[in-house]
């Protein structure tokens, strides 16, 4: 049964209002808050996957189509998996954990209207819905000073990125007349360009790389990464960045298919930059919450290539990448949260001999990283040949070999890690580490999943490929 599209939306309201009530009912601890979030996700996932109907509401500016049905199973996995890695991995007192489950799911509804929106003010309304739940997400952890900063950071960086996209959007409309994505397609139909619709998408350009940690909009990443709680910092870095790639397809990859020698250039630019700075400032860092944090710049990177494709081929490589680098990163962010919850330390020096203390933890987080590098037969190696080749089939050479040698170096960066857990020894005896049930269940599910999507990408990429079509006939 193919349920309404909204459904999904509808169950994320109901499941927000449940997580609420859970959490005033209960008395005693957070364990009944925790099994009614985790749960509602479980049926908000099937939910999602049944509704698979399309149709427009409000207008035609609210949108269902293939891609958001995509999309929004991406966002519901990541949340559930980041939500798993909280009950434990969080360092707050338990009257916060009701907030925080609201909070991520007042993100992950945001996200939902961002990608069924076809209109710049619900694209900007359900941006601006994400990022006020994010913002109060990275300074939840109130008794820790670097989480009030990461938090103060991200908002400050945030509404700077939130003013530079809505000036955009309105030089948009300026230079357009239209609000609808399909009415601005129609008026820069043929390439006519006029002045304000160049800087509108240059303006918007910047402002949806600050939500992709795009070069040079990635300088808030570092820091609210490795001061905000893990849990929190995985969830920014998987659904976050699959809602603002999302943005992207909608707005350059449709609305300025005709324009595409106006901004590809850019894009072109940016990918090369946030490859580059990505990998070359992840290899002197001693964090390892600093290290996933420009490793998520460099990914950026890597899908920014993939999205220079055709728009039915970039978009399936880059929304298959968007499933393979939610499993992989969130696996890392799970290995790091457990560490950190049994040594309290996110220092890498402290993961020496981690292989033999923990050879299960060492492992899965082995498996992470050599599919963020994108070593065979793990899930990134496949990703990042759909990345590939969508750039190649547009004749971008010189653009892979760049991505290609970049991956060598996160390969360099990663393997120190590798050499840490494995052969480095430790300074001084340090006991086996206890990790906690829902950790050990995210780590065993994403692990599953790398080697799954490596082994037969075949099944999900034919129902991205056939979503792809369908929203962008043609070449």
């Amino acid at each position: 049964m193919i349920l309404p599209p909204y459904s999904v939306e509808i169950a994320t309201v109901g499941l927000l209002v449940s997580v609420l009530l859970a959490d005033m009912l209960s008395r005693h601890g957070t364990r009944a808050l925790w099994v009614v979030f985790v749960a509602g996700i479980v049926v908000v996932l099937g939910i999602a996957v049944a509704a698979r109907g399309e149709g427009t509401f409000v207008n035609g500016a609210y949108f269902a189509d293939g891609l958001s049905w995509i999309a929004k199973i991406a966002l519901v996995i990541g949340t559930g998996l980041a939500g798993s890695l909280s009950l434990h991995g969080l360092p707050l007192r338990r009257k916060y954990h009701g907030a925080y489950a609201a909070l991520l799911l007042g993100a992950l509804l945001g996200m939902m209207a961002l990608v069924s929106s076809k209109d710049l003010v619900t694209l900007y309304v359900g941006l601006e819905t994400s990022a006020v739940s994010l913002y109060g997400l990275a300074a939840i952890a109130k008794a820790d000073d670097r989480s009030l900063e990461a938090g103060i950071k991200y908002l400050i960086t945030g509404a700077l990125s939130s003013g530079v996209l809505l000036y955009g959007l309105a030089l948009i409309y300026a230079g357009t007349g239209a609000t609808n994505l399909d009415a601005i397609r129609a008026a820069a139909g043929g390439g006519s360009l006029n002045a304000l619709l160049a800087v509108g998408m240059v303006l918007v350009l910047l402002g949806v790389g600050f939500k992709l940690s795009m070069v040079p909009m990635h300088v808030w990443t570092p820091d609210v990464y490795q001061g905000a709680p893990t849990p929190v910092s995985a969830f920014i870095s998987v659904v976050s960045k699959s809602a603002g790639f999302v943005f992207a397809i909608r707005l350059f990859t449709f609305a300025f298919a005709d324009l595409r020698q106006v901004w590809e250039p850019l894009v072109m630019a940016c990918a090369v930059l946030t490859m580059t700075v990505g990998n070359l400032a992840a290899i002197p860092q001693k964090s390892a919450k600093r290290l996933l944090a420009y490793s998520t710049i460099s990914q950026a990177g890597y899908l920014l290539v993939g999205f220079l494709g055709t728009p039915s081929t970039g978009t399936s490589a880059v929304l298959f990448y968007l499933f393979v680098y939610t499993l992989t990163n969130l696996a890392a962010f799970a290995a790091v949260v457990a560490f950190s919850s049994a040594t309290g330390s996110d220092d890498l020096e402290d993961y020496a001999g981690l292989a033999r203390r923990e050879p299960v933890l060492a492992l899965a987080f082995t498996f992470a990283l050599l599919s963020l590098a994108g070593i065979p037969p793990l899930a990134g190696f496949i990703g990042k040949f759909y990345l590939f080749a969508a750039a190649m089939e547009r004749g971008f050479l010189w653009l892979v070999i760049v991505a290609t040698l970049n991956s060598v170096v996160s390969l360099f960066y990663y393997l120190l890690v590798l050499r840490r857990m494995y052969i480095v020894e430790p300074g001084v005896p340090a006991p086996r580490l206890s990790i906690s049930v829902p950790v050990k269940a995210v780590l065993l599910l994403t692990s599953a999943g790398i080697f799954l999507l490596g082994i037969l990408p075949g099944s999900l990429m034919r129902v991205i490929g056939d979503v792809s079509s369908r929203v962008f006939p043609g070449p």
